[in-house]
C-alpha cells in the first residue's frame, strides 16, 4: 500500500492544476465578458450624447428664432446691441451643444478604460492560473522526489 501514497500527491497536485487552470480561464471568460458590457456602455453613452446634442440643436433653433422674431417684433433692426445680443445666444447654444457631446465623451471614455482594465485581469486570471497549476505541480514532483530518491548509481 506505501508505493501508492506517494501517486496520490501526485493526483492531488494533478486534480489541483486542472482545477487552477480552470478557475483561470472562467475568470478570463468574465473578464472578458465584463469588457463587452463596458464597450456596450461606451456605445450607448455616445448615442445618447448624440441625441441629447440634437435635442439641444433643435431648442436652439427654435430658442434664436423667437429671439429673432421678438426682436423684429419690437421693430428693432438686427444690427448693434441686437444683433451682439443674438450672436451671444448662439454662442452659448452652441457651447451647451458641445459641453453635452463632451460630456458623452468623457463617459464613453471611462468605459472603454474600464473594458481595457477588465480585459487585462482577464489575461492576469489567466495567467496566474497557468502559474498555479505549475507550481502545484511541480510541488508534487518535488515533495515525491524527496520521499522516494532515485538510485544513485
Amino acid at each position: 500500500m506505501a508505493p501508492v501514497i506517494p501517486f496520490l500527491g501526485i493526483i492531488s497536485a494533478a486534480i489541483g492544476a486542472v482545477a487552477a487552470i480552470q478557475q483561470g480561464r472562467a475568470a478570463d471568460r468574465a473578464a472578458k465578458y465584463n469588457a463587452q458590457i463596458a464597450e456596450q456602455n461606451a456605445t450607448v453613452a455616445r448615442q445618447q450624447a448624440s441625441a441629447a446634442a440634437e435635442q439641444q440643436r433643435r431648442e436652439n433653433v427654435r430658442r434664436l428664432g423667437s429671439i429673432r422674431a421678438n426682436v423684429a417684433g419690437s421693430g428693432l433692426s438686427l444690427e448693434g446691441s441686437a444683433l451682439d445680443i443674438l450672436e451671444e445666444s448662439a454662442t452659448e447654444a452652441e457651447l451647451q451643444r458641445q459641453n453635452i457631446i463632451y460630456e458623452g465623451e468623457v463617459r464613453a471614455t471611462g468605459q472603454q478604460g474600464q473594458a481595457a482594465l477588465s480585459r487585462a485581469e482577464g489575461r492576469t486570471a489567466r495567467t496566474t492560473g497557468y502559474l498555479r497549476a505549475g507550481s502545484s505541480l511541480l510541488g508534487a514532483a518535488t515533495e515525491y522526489y524527496t520521499q522516494n530518491p532515485l538510485k544513485r548509481g
